[in-house]
């Protein structure tokens, strides 16, 4: 025993050392930091940051600060204040806020707030005891006080309703609540009003006079169960108390007060003979239209006929008038009362009559749209399948027929007028035509009848027969087509039988339509087609100019004798471009046929400069006389011919020489890369080493590579002049061999063997005195 209780010693001897000996490792902040991260990546510990970054917190932790900020903040809090206070950021707070809304019923997540349950019953009390002092209440109004969603509050309103809440929902207005002694007093207000009430009253005066909302007088008015009737619930409703009605000792006028319409049986049932008579003088100051079968007051005209006609023309619709007129009416007495409004009323006429219903024209022109969608699509096939510019042939053809030959001069001369006028030239107009006049159709009648200011019927079916005659002639849209299409769209109201004759009425219109639309396609693609050649020729007429400018100056360098040389060939290559370009474009111009437009000679060019107008047939000669003449009476020529043509010749702009030089020696060296060809490897070296001398372009053919050598040999150390001396020897001696003789093959092997050398020469060479930095 003693042993243990000496070993028992020993140990706390050694337990006590330890405690009191201080510690010789310890962790700096870095090394935390880094303990921390590595927990984290290795997913040992969740943390969260903070703002600042200096402090973690735990997800636990984090979510046990954002309950006890809700609670400090007596059950609603923002997040962003929590996530100012707990300086964590937002979307953290966030999501932590929404798991404890998913995981805790008694806490909601509003338009990022966190509303307690708690909060929600303070919210019920307080609703409660301001129902109780107002009566009534609005959720819009609590909305603005609590600033909260309008469907939350509702929520509130209907689960604490009966509970913490004591009132009353409107059933017509689920979002208005009332107590009990509200609704007593109301009811209480019309019940006296009601029965002090002699004579009919509108609705809203009553309810504006006694205080009371229109829908909770609707709403009370069957339980008070009041001594008379309401005629409707709209705005303009009447109170008709019983004591009126007793009171009415004339039953024409009782039904007339009611119905604003009198039957002239029923008058005549009552042992009246003369119904109309009488009714014009029981009704000396009253606005009635007297039609076949009764008389109608001005509350069906103005109440129902014109509200229908306004509504119509405002929604874009239309409206059946045998629904909302007496359903004993005749078709005549619809259709003259529906033309006695407009007149009467002063209503515009945009409206389409047929068989009773009233069609307003934009209602008319959805309905025509897809037909005028057909006009368009076949306008445009009429043009790409060429057989609008068929029917303009064939119509030309016939007119010249019927008028008589005409002179070749007088033709052209009208094909030119015509091109000049077409910029000009009136367009086509657009759809919904006829919205200025009235069309009516009836259903005793199967053709339509049109109204208008001037001319009677028969002179509209005259005009219609003229424009069925001349649009026979060309028909892009066939009726057939028209009445599918529009019958598809009205089939959905129920109202399809009339799209025959919606198609009778506007088959010509649409037509119409379709035939402006492929003239306005065919001049504008005709008038196109002229602008972009115009322009692509004037500007290849110009570049033409411009290099012929440049490669001027290059060949003054040369002899007398040897300018006159290479002038000869630009003129043959580049000037005769330009009088092929001109010519062929200006007997296109005057409608030439050119059975061959390509490499046009002189001789043929003057013959189709003879025969074109006198405002090309000049200018062209003298082009092609310049051919021979110098560079400046070239251009002269030209610029005359492109004036005749509406062109110009676009100023010199020496700033630009450089770049051109530039360019045209790149392409140069770029077709010296491409080629294998001795003799053109030779004839391109001369031309760039001349540009590298000169600073000029020139236009020459092979035949004047010797004179390009010749001028350049001072330019050259001796050994650059033997190596290109030495290949024009060897490709000369080649130009009069056979490829295929062996002499040939040898020379060819020596050329190889040096041209490298002589692309090394064009790539490299630099003029004398002048280093690449110059």
């Amino acid at each position: 025993m003693s042993s243990d209780w000496d070993e028992i010693k020993r140990l706390a001897a050694d337990f006590q050392k330890a405690q009191l000996t201080s510690t010789l490792q310890k962790l700096s902040e870095i090394n935390c930091v880094e303990v921390v991260s590595l927990l984290i990546q290795k997913g040992l510990v969740e943390v969260v940051f903070t703002n600042d970054g200096k402090e973690y917190i735990t997800p636990d932790h984090l979510e046990r600060g954002i309950l006890d900020e809700l609670y400090v903040n007596g059950g609603r809090v923002n997040l962003v204040e929590i996530s100012k206070s707990l300086n964590v950021d937002f979307t953290k707070i966030e999501h932590v806020a929404s798991k404890i809304a998913s995981d805790n019923k008694q806490i909601r997540l509003v338009l990022g707030q966190l509303i307690a349950e708690d909060y929600i019953v303070q919210v019920a009390h307080e609703i409660n005891e301001k129902l109780a002092q107002k009566g009534e209440i609005n959720v819009s109004d609590l909305t603005v006080q609590y600033d909260l969603p309008s469907e939350f509050l509702q929520n509130i309103m209907e689960k604490y309703l009966g509970k913490i809440i004591h009132g009353r929902q409107d059933a017509s207005n689920p979002r208005t609540f009332f107590t009990q002694a509200y609704l007593q007093r109301c009811k209480s207000k019309m019940r006296g009003i009601l029965a002090a009430v002699t004579r009919p009253t509108t609705v809203a005066s009553i309810y504006q006079q006694i205080g009371i909302p229109e829908n909770i007088f609707h709403s009370l008015l069957d339980e008070i169960s009041p001594a008379g009737s309401v005629t409707t619930k709209h705005s303009n409703a009447q109170y008709v108390p019983n004591v009126y009605s007793k009171m009415q000792s004339d039953w024409v006028n009782s039904f007339y007060k009611q119905n604003s319409f009198l039957e002239y049986d029923a008058i005549t049932k009552l042992g009246i003979s003369d119904a109309k008579q009488f009714i014009k003088q029981y009704f000396p100051n009253e606005e009635m239209v007297y039609l076949k079968k009764c008389a109608v007051g001005s509350k069906i005209i103005d109440l129902t006929l014109v509200s229908a006609l306004n509504e119509c023309k405002a929604t874009n619709s239309y409206v059946d008038l045998s629904t909302i007129l007496p359903s004993n009416m005749y078709d005549e007495d619809i259709e003259e009362l529906f033309q006695t409004t407009l007149s009467t009323r002063n209503i515009p006429n945009n409206f389409v009559y047929l068989e009773n219903i009233v069609f307003s024209n934009q209602y008319l022109a959805e309905v025509l749209k897809p037909c005028q969608d057909l006009a368009m699509v076949n306008a445009k096939k009429s043009i790409e399948s060429g057989f609008y510019q068929q029917h303009i042939a064939e119509k030309q053809a016939s007119s010249k027929k019927n008028d008589g030959p005409e002179t070749d001069y007088d033709l052209k001369a009208d094909k030119r007028d015509e091109r000049r006028k077409k910029g000009s030239s009136a367009k086509g107009g657009g759809g919904g035509g006829n919205t200025q006049g009235r069309e009516i159709k009836t259903k005793s009648n199967k053709k339509p009848k049109h109204y208008g200011k001037s001319g009677g019927k028969e002179d509209i079916d005259s005009d219609n027969r003229q424009d069925s005659k001349s649009n026979k002639s060309l028909l892009l849209v066939k009726p057939e087509e028209m009445e599918k299409i529009i019958g598809k769209t009205l089939e959905e109201e129920g109202i399809d039988h009339l799209s025959g004759v919606i198609t009778a009425l506007y088959e010509n219109e649409i037509n119409d339509k379709a035939i402006q639309e492929a003239q306005r396609l065919f001049e504008m693609t005709s008038q196109t087609n002229r602008r972009q050649t115009l322009a692509l020729l004037q500007e290849k007429i110009n570049t033409l100019l411009v290099d012929i400018r440049l490669y001027e100056k290059g060949l003054k360098v040369f002899p007398v004798d040897v300018q006159s040389q290479i002038l000869k060939y630009l003129m043959k290559t580049l000037g005769n471009d330009i009088c092929q370009e001109l010519t062929v474009y200006v007997a296109n111009e005057c409608n030439l046929n050119l059975k061959c437009a390509n490499n046009l000679n002189i001789d043929q060019r003057n013959k189709i400069a003879q025969e074109c107008d006198p405002e090309y047939k000049t200018p062209l000669i003298e082009l092609n006389k310049a051919l021979n003449k110098t560079i400046d009476e070239f251009v002269l020529a030209t610029e005359e011919v492109l004036k005749a043509c509406g062109m110009v010749i676009k100023k010199v702009d020496k700033k630009k020489d450089r770049i051109l030089i530039v360019q045209h020696k790149e392409k140069l060296l770029q077709q010296l890369d491409e080629t294998e060809d001795h003799a053109m490897v030779l004839h391109l070296t001369s031309l760039i080493v001349f540009i590298t001398v000169t600073g000029c372009i020139l236009h020459a053919s092979g035949r004047f590579v010797s004179q390009i050598l010749a001028y350049l040999r001072p330019n050259m150390s001796s050994e650059q002049n033997d190596l290109l001396m030495q290949s024009h020897d060897l490709v000369l001696k080649m130009l009069q061999l056979d490829s295929a003789s062996d002499e040939y093959k040898t020379l060819s092997q020596q050329l190889n063997s040096i041209q490298g050398e002589i692309k090394g020469l064009a790539k490299s060479y630099t003029k004398p005195g002048v280093t690449k930095a110059d």
